[in-house]
């Protein structure tokens, strides 16, 4: 089996948070930023790079909304579906949540025109640690999941979970109406925050 590095960001306890990190079936998950001051929302990258820095190149990293997430299937079945899609780097797919144009207009778009969330991805320690540093030295925007799809078209080895098999990020009807999924880890983005509303293009 590979070695798995389950991480999170969060400064204080919110949403999901108790239920990711005291999940069902013992998986630790590692919380970056706990007690620190909220800086913006590339507080993730930053931190996850200096973090996964210490890290073995060759083993696996799954960052883990620290909020919205919780995870809904074992290690093993973990393992089994990213290695099944023979790529470094795994992201999840953001769902239109009101409409693909807001979507699009807010965070641009990765591959095959699908935008891709930057609350649950997942790849080989080596890779990820390329993508995070081209994010932050190019530091398009101030904005985390904007710069990752961005970035997208610069590497080639990424996937977009559009099929949901490890990452599910419901939108608005498939959490109130389909919420049965095996996807490995479930995510519910896009609750209207003040917070999240500054991500909207005025």
């Amino acid at each position: 089996m590979i070695n798995f590095h389950f991480i999170t960001y969060a400064t204080h306890s919110e949403g999901t948070f108790e239920e990711l990190i005291n999940n069902t079936f013992n998986i630790p998950v590692k919380v970056l930023g706990w007690g620190e001051k909220w800086n913006g929302f590339m507080d993730k990258f930053k931190k996850m790079y200096s973090y996964i820095k210490t890290l073995p190149e060759n083993e696996i990293v799954v960052f883990i909304d620290g909020f919205d997430s919780t995870i809904n299937q074992p290690l093993d079945v973990i393992e089994k579906r990213f290695l099944e899609f023979d790529s470094d780097i795994v992201l999840s797919f953001h769902p239109p949540l009101v409409g693909n144009y807001l979507n699009e207009k807010s965070f641009g778009v990765c591959k095959n025109n699908f935008v891709a969330n930057s609350g649950l991805y997942a790849g080989y320690n080596k890779n990820i640690q390329e993508l995070l540093k081209h994010i932050l030295d190019k530091n398009d925007s101030s904005d985390d999941q904007r710069n990752l799809n961005n970035a997208c078209k610069y590497f080639d080895n990424i996937v977009i979970d559009s099929d949901k098999k490890i990452f599910n990020n419901q939108n608005y009807y498939d959490r109130y109406f389909n919420r049965k999924t095996n996807s490995c880890f479930i995510s519910t983005p896009g609750n209207l925050t003040l917070n999240r509303l500054k991500r909207v293009p005025k």
